[in-house]
């Protein structure tokens, strides 16, 4: 996977083919060996699972129980006879398939660590109290709007340094009536932000809100490749028990979810039997599958909330504040 720096900050991640070649060499290894490793193989004998072609010279040798000695003489090999299974995409055959795309969808999605409230307060002059709880994620921020002009922003690695900043933007705002004046008088306390307006108006609409960057994805163009699993064994009976237990297992599971998130369909497609290599000891399957894949586009997107916010209501009889209530 390749990351990529440009100005939209996007990033494109691809399902390659050496990931659909990595998945069925692991779904081999899982049916070659299904209680691990460290017990036999279904065939009894050692088995080597590899992504790639076999070079012929060392195949040879395992499959008769030989290695290269010394001097690059052939000697018999400790743990006797070994089968290959090898992956490799076909070459020449990829396939145009329906490029049917995916909408944008949430691949990561965000993660909040804060939790906001933002009451009015009653009495004196317009004022508002936000006040965070929690510890912000490493993209978190809030956001406030004031009077449906100003808008200032800001994270920060704790709650002290998020409204620090988003005091000192306020208190830069100049008076929507008289532009010489400040127009509003933030302040911090503890894990509060205070703010007044300074005039007749100001401050009469303030929304908190959070946000925080989720990664979204977006196919861009699919794919089809035919991938062969060839076993190579010493014997007949060898041959069948690896191939038979590869051949189950891969049709266990067609869907498969790649490392991007995006879907592969992994399809059966034909079988190869090739026996001319006996007299060598080389009994050849190949199972032949087709892979459906696609190339996936992520990139970062913003997800915002709004806080829950308390207001003072007005008496209907003598229009004065009230006690305060809670709208979402």
């Amino acid at each position: 996977m390749g990351t990529i720096s440009i100005v939209s900050a996007r990033r494109l991640d691809i399902a390659d083919l050496s990931d659909i070649t990595g998945y069925l060499a692991q779904t081999a290894a899982n049916a070659c060996y299904p209680n691990g490793t460290s017990q036999p193989s279904v065939a009894g004998i050692g088995i080597l699972i590899y992504e790639g072609w076999p070079i012929s010279e060392r195949l040879d040798l395992v499959l008769t129980g030989q290695m290269l000695g010394s001097g690059l003489t052939p000697t018999p090999r400790p743990g006797g006879v070994r089968a290959n299974v090898s992956v490799y995409p076909m070459q020449g055959t990829n396939t145009p398939i329906p490029q049917i795309l995916n909408e944008t969808y949430v691949i990561v999605p965000p993660v909040y660590g804060l939790v906001a409230t933002n009451v009015e307060l009653y009495g004196g002059p317009k004022t508002w109290k936000i006040t965070l709880t929690g510890a912000p994620t490493p993209t978190e921020f809030l956001t406030i709007e004031l009077d449906n002009y100003y808008v200032a922003s800001s994270s920060g690695v704790d709650i002290a340094s998020i409204l620090g900043a988003l005091a000192s933007q306020i208190n830069a705002f100049p008076s929507l009536i008289n532009p010489a004046t400040p127009g509003y008088v933030a302040t911090v306390s503890g894990n509060s932000l205070t703010i007044i307006g300074q005039g007749i108006g100001l401050a009469g609409y303030c929304i908190a809100r959070l946000g925080v960057q989720a990664t979204l994805g977006r196919v861009l163009h699919k794919q089809r490749q035919s991938i062969m699993v060839s076993v190579w064994a010493p014997d007949h009976e060898s041959r069948t028990k690896i191939a038979a237990a590869i051949d189950i297992l891969i049709k266990k599971n067609i869907t498969v979810t790649m490392p991007d998130t995006s879907m592969a369909l992994i399809c059966y497609n034909r079988t190869n039997l090739t026996d001319e290599h006996e007299p060598v000891a080389c009994y050849r399957r190949d199972l032949i599958v087709w892979a459906d894949y696609a190339t996936l586009e992520e990139f970062p997107g913003t997800v915002i909330t709004s806080v829950t916010t308390s207001i003072a209501p007005l008496d209907p009889v003598n229009q004065n504040y009230l006690v305060t209530t809670t709208v979402a």
